[in-house]
């Protein structure tokens, strides 16, 4: 019935709704959202990997590399103390920056893609507020594109004298994680980042990222029935998967 009704609502009225969330706070669902109907339809998006994290959470610091409009950080923002969010798209920053005004929140949004190098960098632009808009480094789109800021996780952090941990670093780029994890080499070997979940896609050279946990001292793992489940050299792909320091994954 839910479902009937939005569609109906979408394609007749046409104007954004507020949903309450579960943790109290409010969302913005535009109908040309394609992340919209999930806080219509379920109780937490993503419920699992969520749930997780807010278990895994006591204050401290949320940095939301690919925030789009926000969503993961209304998700978890009861559980922080405070959060950093990218997003280069700029309707998805200004949707991000109106759900945080609604629900006051006084988290920080930079229109900036995050990549292993600083400078310029192109991304697709599908329009409104795309969630699949991807990094274009090394491959060729017939999407529209725009030209985009880009920082190191390092660099940002070290330009603005961010030496606090970081409670959970969240990564959803649509394939570009690695260049993301390249950028933050500092960060990992500083052990400050207690918790991290990122997107694993088909596209994404797993092994790279492994790598680069492990020489950090990061343990991988995916949740599975079982449980927080290692990652050695292989997972099922379409998945969010996560790392954490190695002295810590016994305890999760």
């Amino acid at each position: 019935m839910i479902f009937v009704g939005w569609q109906l609502w979408k394609r007749v009225v046409n104007l954004p709704i507020i949903v309450r969330m579960h943790n109290t706070f409010r969302f913005i669902a535009y109908p040309d959202s394609d992340i919209a109907a999930g806080f219509l339809y379920y109780r937490v998006p993503g419920s699992v990997d969520i749930e997780f994290l807010r278990a895994h959470l006591t204050g401290g610091l949320l940095v939301d590399v690919g925030a789009n409009v926000g969503s993961v950080s209304l998700l978890l923002a009861d559980k922080v103390d405070r959060a950093i969010l990218f997003e280069p798209n700029p309707i998805a920053a200004a949707r991000a920056r109106e759900n945080l005004e609604l629900n006051q929140l006084p988290f920080e949004v930079h229109e900036l893609a995050v990549s292993d190098i600083q400078g310029t960098v192109e991304i697709e632009d599908a329009g409104g507020a795309s969630s699949c808009n991807r990094t274009v480094v090394g491959f060729e789109t017939a999407i529209p594109k725009r030209t985009v800021r880009r920082v190191t996780l390092d660099q940002f952090l070290d330009e603005r004298a961010i030496s606090s941990e970081i409670s959970v670093l969240k990564i959803d780029v649509e394939g570009h994680e690695n260049a993301v994890i390249r950028g933050m080499r500092r960060l990992l070997q500083s052990k400050r980042v207690r918790l991290i979940m990122f997107e694993y896609l088909q596209r994404t050279n797993l092994r790279e990222a492994l790598a680069a946990f492990e020489s950090a001292g990061y343990t991988t793992f995916e949740l599975t029935s079982h449980g927080p489940t290692e990652v050695r050299d292989s997972a099922r792909p379409l998945q969010n998967l996560f790392a954490c320091p190695t002295e810590m994954f016994s305890a999760l």
